[in-house]
């Protein structure tokens, strides 16, 4: 084909530039606009307590939910030819009752018109809520725009518009655990991505000790957790917690000045001695007592390490405010299954063993220096008849927190929140790991969160 001399020709490299700007310049227009499903995920995650996203299985039953929300025969019409993902969440306004989200790609609109309750379209979605006074009580906080996600939440919105996956903030995590929650200040807001295996399940993700964080984190996921090779738990035991520093543990009720208060002023533990106390490693482990004078006895472990002196100080503070209390020292066991020494320590030297017990003569606890005096044991019920010393973990450990349970075990002793899910208070074994993020530091106030749970037999 001849070329018209009269057309002028561009150069080459405009001519490319052209093309590029055609091809570039939309898809980056799209790529800033927010998808409608999107927006809607993006305001639950602002405004709800706790978001939980399915994938589409339309050969399993039709979860209850559905049938709630939808009645029984169009909740059965949709779920057989799903192709999208779904969602449940719980807000603080419906006294525990959840509500479903459904993409509106593809349904029909006048399966809505004969609901009881209208649904709501937020974005790309439609929100199916379990009664009329909860549906306007989500619309009225929906209102407010909503920024575009940043942080961890932004690191989530994939996740919960193509996983399985679940997303809380601190008012659903207070829920859940109950009087647990300050125990676990440093995960107030936290998404996981969620997988099957075989008789359990297995997660992935992160958490938050500030709620909405901000911290620019790379995207991506880490893959299927890989629980290292953890010896079992011992039949004897329910719990074993054990981590770098008890302010892990502690710093959520220590923000409390209902509880910070009666420390200083009781038992002298003032801002030197908690700072003693918060950067301590530990190791907690909870025992079942089979003659049921105690539901489970406590032992916490602690590495004083070359601080001797201000430990020993803070256990005669304790001593005096227990006898105050009407408690009393315990004859020591004879012959003792613990070390102790050949003879009479000096005053200078702790003593090795202290047990306390109420004026009709029952034990409630006490401790225990280890041989060396460079850890302590105390514990809440009968003196442990062996001590689970602590050790010093890996380098690629530091700053990680680890939890091994037996959660079926701890609910058939009433010791778990109520509120926690049936597929965790029914399984027989839960292992949790959380350490700092990668490349955000061990003071971040971000974790990396890994765990599996195995379901009862």
């Amino acid at each position: 084909m001849k070329v018209d001399p009269r057309i002028p020709r561009l150069p080459l490299g405009l001519t490319l530039l052209t093309t590029l700007a055609l091809l570039l310049v939309p898809s980056l227009l799209l790529s800033r606009m927010p998808r409608p499903q999107a927006i809607g995920l993006e305001k639950l995650m602002a405004n709800v307590s706790l978001l939980q996203s399915f994938r589409p299985t339309p050969e399993r039953p039709v979860p209850q939910l559905w049938q709630d929300r939808l009645g029984a025969d169009s909740a059965t019409k949709l779920w057989r030819f799903q192709t999208r993902s779904w969602w449940q969440f719980w807000d603080d306004h419906s006294n525990g009752q959840p509500f479903l989200a459904l993409s509106s790609r593809g349904l029909p609109a006048a399966l809505f018109r004969t609901l009881p309750v209208p649904p709501i379209q937020v974005g790309d979605l439609v929100i199916l809520s379990p009664d009329p006074l909860s549906r306007q009580v989500l619309i009225d906080r929906l209102q407010p725009q909503v920024l575009r996600s940043k942080g961890l939440r932004q690191r989530c919105l994939p996740r919960l518009e193509q996983e399985q996956a679940v997303f809380w903030r601190p008012t659903g995590l207070g829920v859940l655990l109950g009087p647990l929650a300050p125990l676990l200040q440093d995960f107030q807001e936290g998404c996981l991505s969620l997988s099957i295996e075989g008789q359990g399940l297995a997660w992935t993700g992160e958490a938050a000790s500030v709620e909405g964080m901000v911290l620019q984190l790379p995207q991506g996921g880490f893959g299927t957790p890989n629980p290292p090779q953890l010896a079992p738990l011992a039949k004897d035991v329910l719990l074993d917690v054990h981590g770098d520093s008890l302010d892990q543990l502690i710093s959520g009720l220590l923000a409390r000045e209902l509880i910070r208060q009666p420390l200083a002023e009781r038992y002298g533990l003032g801002p030197e001695q908690l700072q003693l106390l918060r950067q301590t490693p530990f190791r907690l482990i909870l025992r079942p007592r089979p003659d049921r004078a105690f539901q489970a006895s406590l032992e916490l472990t602690v590495a004083v390490g070359n601080q001797q002196a201000p430990w020993q100080a803070g256990l005669q503070r304790l001593a005096d405010r227990l006898q105050k209390d009407g408690l009393s020292p315990s004859p020591l066991p004879s012959p003792s299954p613990l070390p102790s020494p050949s003879r009479a320590p000096s005053p200078k030297v702790p003593q090795p063993i202290q047990l306390w017990q109420r004026k009709d003569g029952v034990g409630l606890g006490g401790w225990i220096w280890h041989p060396g005096q460079r850890q302590l044991t105390l514990f809440l019920g009968p003196q442990p008849s062996q001590l689970n010393p602590l050790q010093a973990p890996a380098q690629g450990e530091r700053g990680s927190l680890q939890l091994q349970a037996r959660p079926r075990a701890l609910a058939d002793l009433g010791l778990l929140p109520p509120d926690l899910p049936e597929v965790v208070k029914r399984s027989s074994s839960l292992w949790v790991n959380a350490r700092p993020f990668p490349g955000a530091g061990k003071a971040a106030p971000l974790s990396q969160l890994e765990g599996s749970l195995v379901l009862q037999p």
